[in-house]
């Protein structure tokens, strides 16, 4: 049993460090892009060479994607490998959220480009916070390391995880039952967890009546175009109307 869990952690440190010099790659890439990105000056579109390059490296944007690319994965010679040491990637999420927005404003379903785009908000909120809950239970955070998982869970990685994010959707979500915390850390993490859930549930609220708002004014819209191309109703006639033809 030990000899298969070693393997398969073998086998997913393997796939991590080819993802993980995978991103790398992309980076690197998307700097050398970068450097022949135009921008504007005073409405003129700059596209010199030389221009493009100091306007790109003195920018905030320039350190903040070499930021991403930190040889912070040396440190695995001394402490170990760690994943939490690539973290810095994160920064560069304004680059997501940047296509994000050009992306709804060009798409002709935006309505339906938002309320997937709200999915994978939840999905990866879902995720971050698995992934707290599973590093607070692997550092025994709290004192009670078998507060979800038992010790015949232990072993099963996958299990893990899933165990992870089922217990935070049910707390973000603030339905199903949760396990009873058993000392004031735990408490504390399961009050946090609640409170943030409740923003987070208004959140989505708020987002889902501004989208259906939105297709109502569409609606609304097309309705208010359509109509006055429409031909006028006929004329009723009642029993007056017919004497007084005759």
């Amino acid at each position: 049993m030990t000899g298969i869990l070693c393997l398969f952690a073998a086998e997913t440190i393997i796939v991590w460090f080819c993802l993980d010099y995978l991103a790398d790659f992309l980076y690197l890439v998307d700097i050398v892009f970068h450097f022949r990105t135009g921008y504007l000056e005073d409405g003129v579109l700059q596209t010199d060479s030389t221009k493009l390059r100091n306007h790109y490296m003195n920018s905030t944007t320039f350190y903040v994607d070499c930021l991403c690319l930190l040889p912070l994965d040396f440190l695995y010679l001394s402490i170990g490998f760690n994943s939490i040491l690539r973290s810095f990637r994160l920064v560069k999420i304004y680059r997501f959220w940047a296509f994000m927005d050009r992306t709804e404003r060009h798409t002709n379903y935006p309505n339906l480009f938002r309320s997937t785009s709200l999915i994978h908000y939840l999905l990866v909120i879902f995720h971050w916070n698995g992934c707290l809950y599973h590093i607070i239970y692997k550092n025994n955070g709290f004192g009670s390391k078998n507060w979800v998982f038992g010790d015949s869970e232990t072993a099963d990685v996958v299990k893990q995880y899933l165990q992870s994010y089922y217990w935070c959707t049910l707390a973000l979500t603030t339905i199903g039952d949760l396990p009873r915390p058993r000392s004031k850390g735990e408490y504390f993490f399961v009050i946090v967890q609640l409170l943030f859930g409740l923003l987070l549930f208004a959140t989505v609220l708020g987002h889902v009546a501004n989208i259906v708002t939105s297709v109502s004014a569409a609606r609304k819209e097309f309705q208010g175009q359509c109509l006055p191309h429409l031909p006028p109703p006929p004329p009723r006639l009642s029993m007056c109307n017919l004497f007084t033809a005759n």
